[in-house]
């Protein structure tokens, strides 16, 4: 009985794992932070999202303001205080930061989009095997020697840069890759959320 209970202990947490990796997610693979900037969090944000893509720009902007005011730091979409449909060209958010007094401006852009063929071996499924020397030699021999695939995913890379407007130094920066995102909604939430994450973890935005 204790052998049954560890055994679906066990694929019951692979199950667990298994949902867990299908969920979309951000990963930071390079990130870089400016030592020489030793004030406090910025508290008064200005979000550019550079896409040709409008409502994909609107999207993120907002998406990116509604996270950070859930945490009451103050910030405020681009799209929102330029002339409608205006490209966020240097002269834009210069115009911009003068007027409304930004401390920082966060611009977040695609890298690109790379394709990559991932071997997957043969899954092994646990059923009830364990009762028999045969059904148990049969069904795992069956899965050892049974050939693999190949799988294409999808690595999307976006790279965040963090400026001070006082100097127009560059503070923080990170690329992030989410691999096979099921729709676009969901790679900007989870690159949201990472890097929201890390700007916090480098006391670049007041803690929660």
């Amino acid at each position: 009985m204790k052998v049954k209970l560890r055994q679906t202990s066990i694929w019951y947490l692979i199950g667990v794992a298994a949902f867990l990796a299908a969920c979309t997610t951000a990963k930071p693979i390079a990130e870089w932070r400016n030592n020489a900037y030793t004030d406090g969090p910025f508290d008064n944000i200005l979000i550019v999202g550079i896409s040709d893509q409008v409502t994909a720009r609107r999207a993120f902007e907002n998406n990116f303001v509604d996270r950070l005011g859930e945490a009451r730091i103050k910030a405020t979409a681009a799209f929102a205080v330029m002339p409608e449909n205006a490209r966020p060209t240097e002269e834009n958010i210069k115009a911009v930061i003068e007027d409304i007094r930004f401390d920082a401006v966060l611009i977040t852009h695609l890298v690109g989009v790379d394709e990559k063929k991932v071997y997957q071996p043969v899954t092994y499924r646990p059923a009830a095997y364990y009762d028999s020397f045969y059904g148990y030699y049969n069904h795992v021999g069956g899965y050892v020697y049974e050939p693999g695939y190949y799988r294409r995913h999808t690595y999307v890379k976006l790279e965040t840069n963090l400026y001070d407007t006082r100097n127009e130094a560059l503070v923080w920066s990170m690329q992030s890759e989410t691999i096979d995102p099921s729709s676009r909604q969901k790679l900007i939430d989870a690159n949201i959320k990472i890097v929201v994450k890390r700007l916090k973890a480098q006391e670049l935005l007041p803690a929660d």
